[in-house]
C-alpha cells in the first residue's frame, strides 16, 4: 500500500469514527431532552399537588378559626351565665338575711306579747315557709352556678382543641408552601440544565 492510499484509508476511518461519535452525542442529547421533559411533567404534578395541599390547608385553617370563634362565643355566654347565677345566689343570700332578721323580730314579738302569740306563731310559720323557698332558690342558683362552671370548662377544652387544629392547619400550610417553593426551584434548575 502506498502512502497516499494509507492516508485515504486513515481519513475514511476518522470520518467514520467522527460520524459515530456525532451520532452518540445526538442520541445522548435526545435522551437528556426526554429525561428533562419527563422531569418537567413530574414537577408540574408536584406543583399541582402542592397548590391543592395549600388550598386544603387554607380551608382547614379557616375552619379552625371559625370553630375557635364559635368556642369563644360559647365561652363568653358561659361566663355571662355564671355571672348571672352568682348574682342570683347573692340576691338569695340577701333575701335569706332579711328573712332571718324578720324571724328574729317575730320571735321578739312573741316574747313581748303572749296575746299576740297566735298571730306571731302564724307569722313565724310564714317566715319559715318563705325561708324554705329562699333556701330552695339558693340551691337552684348554686346548681346553675355549677352548670355554668361545667360549661366554662367544656368551652375552655373546646378552645384548646380549636387552637390545636389551627396550629395543625398552619403547619400544613407551611409544608404546602415549602413544597411549592422546592418544586419551583427544581424547575429552574431543570431549565438551566436543559439550556446548558
Amino acid at each position: 500500500m502506498t502512502s497516499s492510499q494509507a492516508a485515504r484509508a486513515q481519513s475514511t476511518t476518522e470520518r467514520n469514527e467522527g460520524g459515530a461519535q456525532n451520532q452518540r452525542y445526538q442520541d445522548e442529547r435526545t435522551l437528556v431532552g426526554l429525561s428533562i421533559n419527563e422531569l418537567q411533567r413530574d414537577l408540574q404534578r408536584v406543583e399541582d399537588q402542592a397548590r391543592i395541599a395549600q388550598h386544603d390547608a387554607n380551608n382547614s385553617r379557616q375552619g379552625a378559626q371559625q370553630a375557635r370563634n364559635a368556642v369563644q362565643q360559647a365561652q363568653n355566654q358561659a361566663r355571662q351565665a355564671q355571672n348571672q347565677a352568682q348574682q342570683a345566689q347573692n340576691q338569695a343570700q340577701q333575701a335569706q338575711n332579711q328573712l332571718q332578721q324578720a324571724q328574729n323580730q317575730a320571735q321578739q314579738a312573741q316574747n313581748e306579747a303572749q296575746q299576740a302569740n297566735q298571730r306571731a306563731q302564724q307569722a313565724l310559720g310564714q317566715v319559715h315557709q318563705a325561708q324554705n323557698q329562699v333556701q330552695q332558690a339558693q340551691n337552684e342558683a348554686q346548681q346553675a352556678n355549677q352548670r355554668a362552671q361545667n360549661a366554662q370548662e367544656r368551652a375552655d377544652q373546646a378552645n384548646q382543641q380549636a387552637q390545636q387544629a389551627e396550629d395543625q392547619a398552619q403547619q400544613a400550610h407551611n409544608y404546602a408552601q415549602q413544597a411549592q417553593t422546592d418544586a419551583g426551584q427544581i424547575r429552574v434548575n431543570a431549565r438551566q440544565h436543559q439550556w446548558s
